[in-house]
This record gives structure tokens, sequence and C-alpha cells, in this order.
């Protein structure tokens, strides 16, 4: 299984706008420049995370982005499905398969794919935003008080 720049860049940007959730909009150029992510392939994911329902867009000088319920309604899940489908390695372990699944001769392998899926959603569905924000926060804070040493 491999997550590409768009599953990492987009979790980067969501996990941006749930940091600043209290500022309001955030610029995309904002989000560019502190998440590194080049800033027209930000806009395809904000886009796309937008299309998906878990971010809203404001126009306007006072404009941007922003996440559309709190951060702790909002699983990493949530947001790698948006932007990449299906968590899993093979596409026959998905609910939604259809026709006979090439692994299933081989049911040993077929139920590693199906049990790696499963921890995988697992994981991704039980860590929200906010489980993000905590542990981003904790390590700023323990970056910050190393500095200070």
């Amino acid at each position: 299984m491999n997550f590409t720049a768009r599953e990492d860049y987009g979790l980067r940007a969501a996990l941006d706008l749930a940091l600043n959730v209290e500022r309001g909009p955030v610029q995309s150029r904002e989000i560019a420049t502190r998440q590194g992510i080049p800033e027209q392939f930000l806009e395809q994911l904000l886009g796309a995370l937008r299309r998906g329902g878990l971010v809203r867009s404001v126009r306007g000088a006072a404009g941007g982005y922003l996440l559309a319920a709190p951060p702790s309604a909002i699983t990493v899940g949530d947001v790698l499905r948006t932007l990449s489908g299906p968590l899993v390695p093979v596409s026959c372990v998905t609910e939604e398969a259809e026709g006979p699944c090439e692994h299933e001769a081989s049911f040993g392998v077929h139920t590693f794919w199906k049990r790696l899926a499963d921890a995988v959603t697992d994981l991704a569905d039980g860590m929200t935003l906010q489980d993000l924000v905590d542990i981003q926060l904790q390590a700023d804070a323990q970056s910050s008080f190393m500095m200070n040493i």
C-alpha cells in the first residue's frame, strides 16, 4: 500500500485548517507556505475536500478555506477516502467489489489483504483531525521546551 503526495499533502492541509480553526477562513497561500505544498496542487486538493463536504470555501478579501465540521467530527479516513477512494491495498477486499476476486484462489493471501485493509480502515477511522491537532501541539510544545534548554 503506497500513499502518495495527494494523501500526504491533503491530510497536512486538513490538519493545518484544524490547527487554525479559531481563526476562520485560511488562504491557500498560507497553507502552502506553512506545509511546503505547491499552491496549484493544494488548490486541487482543497477543491476535492470541498466537493467531498469536508471543507468550505469563503469568497472575498477575508476569504479562504475552513473545515465544514469540527476537527473532532472529521476522521483521517474521511480525508483519505475523499481524496483517493477506499483504503484498501487490493480492490477485491472492499464491500463494493463486484465479481470474483483474483486472490480468492489463494485464500490465505486474500485473508491477509482483507485484514490489512481492516486494520488501516480501523486506524484511519479511529483518529480524528482533533487527535492530530493534539499530537501536533504536544510535539510543538516539546520542541519548544527542548529549544529553551
